[in-house]
C-alpha cells in the first residue's frame, strides 16, 4: 500500500495538465482590438494654399524747393509761397483689397511642446490702392496779392507681396500649435504724385512723378494652425508687414499756356513714400510628414 501511495502522488501532478488539456475549450477567440490612430507628428516638408484680407496703410510727404526768384525773373516771395502750397503729407488712410497665393515649407518637431520651421509665400494682391490730396482751401490762397488753387495727388499701390520667415511655435494640444513669425518681407509697389497750380494772373503750372520697383523689409505675425487629419493643416494668421521708405523726385513747370515762366521749371519736388500694411489669411496644408512615428504594433491572438 506504501508503495501504491507514493506512486500515486509522483503521478498525479504530472498526469493532471495532460487530462486538462484534453478537456473540450469552452472559451471563445480573444476579441480584436484595433491600433490606437497614429500619434500626431509636425515634422516635414509642406506645401498649401492661403487666401485673406490685407490693409496698406501708406504714407506719402512732399517736399517742394523753389527756384529762386531772382532767376525766374518774378516778385520776391512768388516762388517761395508757390513751393509752400504744395509741400505736405499726403495720407490715403488705410486701403483693403484680397490677397491670395500659396506656401511651402518644413517643420521640425523639437520635442512633445516645441515645433520650429521655415517658410515662403507669395500671394497676388487685388485692390490695396490709396490715393489722397493736398489741396487750397475754395477759393486758393493769397501768394503775393493774388489767389493761387493748388491741388497735389498721391496714389500708391501694391501688385503682390512675397515672405520668407522663421516659425517657432507651441503645441496646446498634440494636433494645435500656436506659432510666432518673423522675417523677410519684398513686394513690387508703386507711386505717382501729380501737381495742378493755377493763379487769377494767368499763371498756370504742373508736374508729375512717380516710381515702380520691388522693395525689400520684414514682416512679423503669429497665427493657430490645426492638424485635423493625419496630413492635413488648416491655420488662420496675422502679419504685419513694413517696406521701409523709398524716394523721387520730380519738377513742375509753367504750361504753355501759363502767363509766367511758360516750359521752364519753377520748383523741384521730392516725394517720399512709405509702404506698411496688415494681412489676415487663412490657409491649408498637405504635410508630407517624412519622419511621422510609426504605428503601434498589436499583438493578434
Amino acid at each position: 500500500m506504501k508503495k501504491i501511495a507514493l506512486a500515486a502522488s509522483i503521478l498525479l501532478p504530472v498526469s493532471l495538465p495532460a487530462l486538462a488539456a484534453d478537456l473540450p475549450n469552452t472559451k471563445g477567440p480573444a476579441p480584436f482590438v484595433p491600433p490606437p490612430p497614429p500619434a500626431f507628428s509636425w515634422t516635414g516638408f509642406y506645401v498649401g494654399a492661403n487666401a485673406g484680407w490685407i490693409g496698406s496703410d501708406n504714407s506719402m510727404f512732399n517736399q517742394a524747393t523753389p527756384i529762386p526768384d531772382a532767376v525766374l525773373g518774378v516778385t520776391p516771395g512768388v516762388s517761395e509761397g508757390l513751393a509752400a502750397l504744395s509741400t505736405g503729407g499726403l495720407s490715403g488712410g488705410q486701403r483693403s483689397g484680397f490677397i491670395g497665393g500659396g506656401q511651402i515649407g518644413f517643420n521640425f518637431q523639437i520635442n512633445e511642446r516645441l515645433v520650429a520651421g521655415l517658410e515662403t509665400d507669395f500671394q497676388g494682391i487685388a485692390g490695396a490702392r490709396s490715393t489722397s490730396l493736398l489741396t487750397t482751401p475754395p477759393g486758393g490762397t493769397v501768394v503775393v496779392g493774388v489767389p493761387v488753387t493748388s491741388t497735389l495727388t498721391g496714389t500708391t499701390n501694391t501688385r503682390w507681396l512675397g515672405t520668407a520667415r522663421g516659425r517657432l511655435g507651441f503645441l496646446a494640444t498634440p494636433a494645435i500649435l500656436l506659432y510666432g513669425t518673423a522675417g523677410l518681407a519684398y513686394a513690387n509697389v508703386s507711386a505717382n504724385t501729380t501737381l495742378a497750380q493755377s493763379g487769377t494772373n494767368g499763371f498756370i503750372g504742373a508736374g508729375t512723378g512717380g516710381f515702380s520697383q520691388t522693395r525689400a523689409g520684414w514682416a512679423a505675425g503669429g497665427g493657430v494652425e490645426w492638424m485635423f487629419l493625419q496630413h492635413w493643416t488648416a491655420k488662420l494668421e496675422f502679419l504685419h508687414y513694413d517696406l521701409g521708405r523709398s524716394s523721387y523726385s520730380w519738377a513742375a513747370m509753367g504750361t504753355p499756356a501759363s502767363a509766367f515762366f511758360s516750359g521752364t521749371v519753377y520748383q523741384t519736388e521730392t516725394t517720399s513714400v512709405r509702404f506698411r500694411g496688415d494681412i489676415v489669411r487663412a490657409g491649408l496644408n498637405y504635410n508630407f510628414e517624412l519622419f511621422a512615428p510609426p504605428a503601434p504594433v498589436v499583438a493578434k491572438y
